[in-house]
């Protein structure tokens, strides 16, 4: 998946934005078709600060007027609505309209009116998601203050918890994602890109912070910033390659050298110029987070990230002692494989490239990444049945009589034995490519004389890769062979030894074929 997949804003399905800048003034909509009570509203109320923030008056006169207001005004945190308007229940039915047609649950409705007989307190109060209702004669300069003052705080606390709601959303969404990145390159780089996202929820297009990131390990718990290397990078970032090639203040680095003291777990630090945010393993092992200009993250912003934070840091822990252990296993198969090669008299290039080959093949003809990458990890053990083998047979240069073959031949069924009681899926997977690897597409194979489907599409790619690496490879029994003539065998052979598709697969891919051979050589020390 690549990285620009896993930004978090592509995932959900975009919301009005939440206004909430301290620099804006409140809006309030004043909604009455009496000119004079709209204009006195005005007066009262213009000179008027809620939390050191101004009002922007809005009027309307007409609850049509009202609507056209709010559609350019989405943002308006209180409404006073009169009840009779252009008909008698214009004002009701502009409550029902903001609530249900347009969807706006955080505006604050206070209802006014001259004609209380006509609209009763309780009834409307009961029917309609409305903050107040007041009488038009009980409306004076003070109250009319402490009216827009409760609403527009009250609007403000709803802000904050829809703030809240959304950014935790994303988070949420941002970790669903995340965790579906199979790599740990990937992973980190996500974890980037959706912590930039996350610092930016209520920032305008100006007022973007967090541009400059980098993630990075050690391998044990280390105070030095050069032992930390910068898996995932952005901005100032991107082309650090260990967290010393960024610039740290002494703070920095005294923070850096304090999370070395700490025990397992996250630990978070804020400098005069940055967040830092790791993660210590139980064996000492550290990630850290270096989040230069997210030092002065505050409120449900702050939150939301430090909620994401804990959350991916342990997820990637996790991954990449995953991926640690992962690496030894393929190292450990890779490095048996060889020595049962070099056994024979073969050297360990052959199975690398056995393997490599089989990947390319399996990528070619469809099969899952998962597949095709355990495909490749288990291919080297192909031969492992080889080590059953009495050297007198296994490094005779000349032909093996019958007695001898059959013995050969055995190394199939060995290696089956060896590894079928695994329950690692490696190795069943290298079980069973040990014993269907010899036998062939039209029949007459060994161990089992299989047919066609009946043997494993990895036991028939391998069965095609190993015979073409053996006949172009020096063994203490011949020469090697060229690629032409080696590729002319495989042509007349398909449909007999070789699966079709397989024999196709592998003439589209010739050219890779041959450059994995060059790569990869014998003469090629390891």
């Amino acid at each position: 998946m690549p990285q620009e997949d896993l930004n978090i804003l592509d995932f959900i399905v975009d919301e009005p934005a939440i206004a909430g800048s301290c620099a804006e003034p409140w809006k309030v909509l004043i909604v009455d078709d009496d000119h004079d009570v709209a204009a006195t509203t005005s007066l009262v109320l213009r000179d008027v600060e809620v939390e050191g923030r101004p009002l922007n008056l809005l009027s309307a006169y007409s609850a049509a007027e009202a609507k056209k207001v709010l559609s350019q005004h989405p943002d308006v945190g209180l409404a006073l609505i009169d009840v009779v308007m252009e008909t008698p229940n214009a004002g009701l039915d502009l409550i029902r309209y903001i609530r249900e047609d347009m969807g706006n649950k955080l505006i604050r409705l206070v209802v006014r009116t001259g004609q209380p007989g006509h609209a009763p307190e309780q009834s409307v109060i009961t029917d309609y998601d409305i903050s107040d209702y007041k009488e038009k004669t009980e409306l004076s300069a003070q109250k009319l203050f402490s009216l827009a003052y409760a609403g527009l705080r009250s609007y403000q606390q709803f802000l904050a918890m829809e703030q809240s709601r959304r950014g935790l959303m994303k988070v949420l969404q941002a970790s669903t994602a995340l965790f579906e990145e199979p790599t740990l390159d990937g992973f980190a780089g996500g974890i980037l890109e959706n912590l930039e996202s996350l610092a930016n929820l209520h920032r305008g297009t100006g007022e973007k912070i967090g541009s400059s990131a980098v993630l990075a390990v050690a391998d044990e718990n280390s105070g030095s910033a050069e032992n930390f290397n910068v898996v995932a990078g952005h901005g100032a970032g991107a082309r650090a390659r260990t967290l010393s090639e960024m610039t740290l203040g002494p703070t920095d680095k005294a923070l850096i050298q304090e999370l070395a003291t700490r025990g397992p777990g996250i630990h978070t630090s804020r400098s005069e110029d940055a967040l830092l945010a790791g993660i210590v393993g139980r064996a000492g092992q550290t990630s850290l987070l270096f989040l230069p200009e997210l030092q002065d993250l505050d409120g449900p912003d702050a939150q939301i990230v430090e909620v994401f934070i804990g959350q991916v840091l342990t997820a990637f822990e996790n991954l990449r002692l995953h991926d640690q252990t992962e690496r030894a296993q393929r190292e450990i198969v890779l490095r048996l494989g060889e020595a049962v090669e070099t056994r024979s008299g073969e050297t360990g290039r052959h199975v690398s490239r056995v393997a490599l080959y089989a990947r390319e093949i399996a990528d070619n003809i469809g099969l899952s990444p998962s597949r095709s990458e355990l495909l490749f990890r288990a291919a080297p053990l192909h031969d492992i049945g080889k080590i059953g083998i009495p050297d007198a047979i296994l490094c005779k240069p000349g032909k093996l009589d019958d007695d001898e073959w059959t013995a050969m031949k055995a190394h199939t069924t060995i290696g089956y034995e060896m590894l079928r009681s695994s329950d690692m899926p490696i190795l069943r997977l290298a079980a069973r490519i040990a014993l269907e690897h010899h036998e062939k597409w039209a029949g007459g194979g060994y161990p089992n004389n299989l047919v066609g489907e009946d043997i494993s599409v990895e036991g028939r790619i391998v069965g095609l890769v190993d015979v073409f690496d053996a006949l172009t490879s020096e063994r203490v029994y011949k020469k090697a062979w060229t690629v032409e003539r080696a590729v002319q065998l495989i042509r007349d052979e398909r449909g007999k030894h070789f699966d079709p598709r397989i024999v196709d697969a592998f003439m589209d891919n010739l050219e890779t074929m041959i450059d994995i051979r060059k790569t990869y050589s014998d003469a090629v020390s390891l």
